[in-house]
């Protein structure tokens, strides 16, 4: 549990607080699209401070928090059969579960369709073979995807240390020491929001708080970012729970 909670009612909210850069502005509190939430505060900021800040707004809290909440608990359970619809790059693929002997078994795209070719057809079998195809085509496409944005921004020398991170509610993050972590499944998302999601965790190779100076370098470098994060988010609790 983290040191930082704020009570509600019932409810205990856990938050995280990040230090900004600075010792003066204000501190800012934002509900992210999984429904966590994170405060950045300037350095040196004094706990009664960030606890009253985040006692003033907690009825917004509260509210954002359950939004986020009803979002994935509304997304229905996968059958993994034929003919359900799965995602890649942006694309629907109508998903084809083909019968097999142990040595044919594969996972490919074919004209408009997911095969999956396969001597286990129990849905979570079926479950687990897309999982595995996914993660193989996102090492390489996102590895590619951040090398080729890191060449455009003159504060990264050169492409970070990169992971994969399975989650089933954040998209990406940078650690102090720089290395972005990248949700696998973010393969499946469109390429225009696979992009805007690596340079947000490079601009925070440059800017590690969503500081103004962040999002000026956002719009920067991708002028439509925020039309990307729209539609990523509207997409958010399909993809992830897919």
């Amino acid at each position: 549990m983290s040191d930082w909670v704020l009570a509600y009612g019932d409810e205990r909210i856990p938050y995280e607080v990040r230090p900004k850069a600075g010792r003066s502005g204000k501190v800012a509190i934002h509900v992210e699209q999984d429904g966590s939430v994170v405060v950045d505060a300037p350095e040196g900021t004094e706990a009664q401070r960030i606890r009253e800040a985040v006692g003033k707004r907690a009825g917004w809290i509260y509210r954002n928090v359950q939004e986020a909440r009803e979002r994935f608990t509304h997304v229905l359970p996968r059958s993994y059969v034929s003919g359900e619809q799965v995602h890649y790059l942006g694309r629907r693929h109508v998903l084809k579960v083909i019968p097999v002997a142990k040595p044919e078994r594969s996972v490919r795209l074919y004209r408009g369709t997911m095969e999956v070719k396969t001597e286990n057809t129990d849905p979570q079998a079926i479950r687990g073979r897309l999982r595995g195809w996914y993660k193989v085509r996102a090492q390489a496409y996102l590895k590619t995807r951040l090398s080729a944005v890191s060449e455009a921004l003159q504060w990264i020398e050169s492409s970070p240390p990169f992971h994969l991170i399975e989650t089933d509610k954040r998209w990406g993050s940078c650690s102090t020491d720089g290395t972005v972590r990248l949700n696998p499944f973010l393969i499946k998302a469109p390429r225009e929001c696979i992009d805007y999601v690596v340079l947000h965790e490079l601009v925070h190779h440059a800017e590690h708080n969503h500081s103004p100076r962040f999002y000026t370098l956002l719009d920067r470098h991708m002028p439509r970012w925020q039309e990307y994060k729209r539609r990523l988010d509207g997409m958010a609790e399909v993809l992830l729970n897919e």
